[in-house]
């Protein structure tokens, strides 16, 4: 979750007013004098609310706080993400963001129905074929062959215990679309599964290896044994794990298959050649020609999704396109080709407002967003 800036933005307002209590008005004075980002905020601020906006509601203006949170405050980790970037997107999405809550003008919708974020939601496929539904319901134990107790679903995620089996026995977590979910494997090792992602495992390991197999997207904190590699398994290729921690994404509608190594060390296996990575690199196999690319990148740009957040540099609309129809459940289209490649950079919450979130595509990219119930059209500007 975000951490908001010391301050209540009900005080800015007072102090726009000239309502401020004298202790309102010291509390302004600390917070606008520690650096000249929040004092240009408030300049902007009380710009767009100067036009007969007097009686604002306690619950407006906290809904603008939360809603431009992202824009003035991530100036200071887009510096590391985006590097030169971050100099030009922020006072653009800052001065935008603003510009959404007092301006109501939002994508057209044909439709009133709201579009929701993702919540933690899956469903568990047991080996006798029956499933479990893995939701906000507590303390939900999985019942294996035998009658056996195999793990526990708490707090929205699903742990095995280290009990060994009599032979091997295979789950598999299926996360929807709109969904994502964690779970701990019998070894220890830690899986977080996003939208639209599968994952088929043993519920104990057996034998001299660690073999998963995944659909989608995860990230893995694999834990080390060094008598026992991991394995991640995909339609087209296998990834070899030595205890540490890495991205894999693989879905089916991509040309491409993208394995990203925080710390540790993997080798990529495709048709019988490996390569290896170091902390840092991405792996790019190209489908198509069965092939493996490898370049340094900046591992956030891959991984925050698991921490609440949603990282874009430069993404192409076609390729945001595709991550936020998983998130958020809805379909897009485009009206012709060029709209496709217009490029958006930014950071936002996974909890954003589905609408908030493309209005600042329009304004960033200078496109029109029509939401009818969830298909989502993007056009160029006329």
């Amino acid at each position: 979750m975000p951490k908001y800036i010391e301050i209540d933005t009900k005080i800015l307002w007072r102090v726009h007013k000239g309502i401020a209590t004298p202790d309102e008005q010291q509390l302004f004075a600390k917070w606008s004098g520690a650096n000249s980002k929040n004092r240009k905020y408030f300049n902007l601020f009380c710009e767009r609310f100067e036009a007969d906006r007097s009686q604002l509601t306690d619950e407006e203006i906290e809904r603008c706080w939360k809603q431009v949170y992202f824009s003035i405050s991530v100036k200071r980790r887009l510096s590391t993400v985006f590097k030169y970037a971050a100099a030009i997107a922020i006072p653009l999405l800052v001065g935008l963001s603003i510009v959404y809550l007092t301006d109501t003008s939002q994508p057209k919708s044909a439709e009133t129905e709201k579009i929701l974020p993702g919540v933690k939601k899956a469903t568990l496929f047991l080996s006798d074929g029956s499933t479990l539904a893995l939701d906000d319901v507590q303390d939900s134990f999985v019942f294996e062959e035998n009658g056996q107790v195999v793990g526990k679903d708490s707090l929205n995620t699903l742990t095995y215990s280290n009990a060994p089996t009599n032979n091997i026995i295979y789950n598999t977590i299926m996360v929807p679309i709109g969904g994502e979910y964690n779970l701990v494997l019998s070894d220890g090792t830690k899986v977080w599964l996003n939208a639209d992602s599968e994952l088929k495992y043993p519920v104990s390991f057996m034998g001299d290896k660690r073999d998963v197999f995944l659909r989608g997207e995860a990230f893995f904190n694999v834990a080390h044994n060094k008598t026992k590699p991991f394995f991640v398994h995909s339609d087209n290729s296998s990834v070899k794990v030595y205890g540490t921690e890495f991205n894999f994404m693989t879905y089916k509608d991509d040309n491409v298959e993208q394995i990203t190594l925080v710390s540790g060390k993997v080798g990529v296996n495709i048709n019988g050649k490996q390569t290896f990575l170091e902390p840092g690199q991405q792996a790019e196999v190209l489908l198509s020609a069965s092939s493996v690319s490898v370049k340094e990148v900046n591992t956030e740009l891959y991984t925050a999704w698991t921490g609440g957040e949603l990282v874009f540099e430069n993404m192409a609309l076609n390729e945001l396109a595709k991550k936020l129809s998983r998130w958020y459940e809805v379909d897009f289209f485009f009206a012709n080709q060029n709209v496709t490649q217009k490029r958006f950079t930014g950071v936002i919450s996974k909890d954003s407002d589905f609408e908030f979130f493309m209005s600042l595509i329009e304004k960033t990219t200078n496109v029109k967003i029509t939401v009818n119930n969830r298909t989502v059209l993007v056009q160029e500007q006329n």
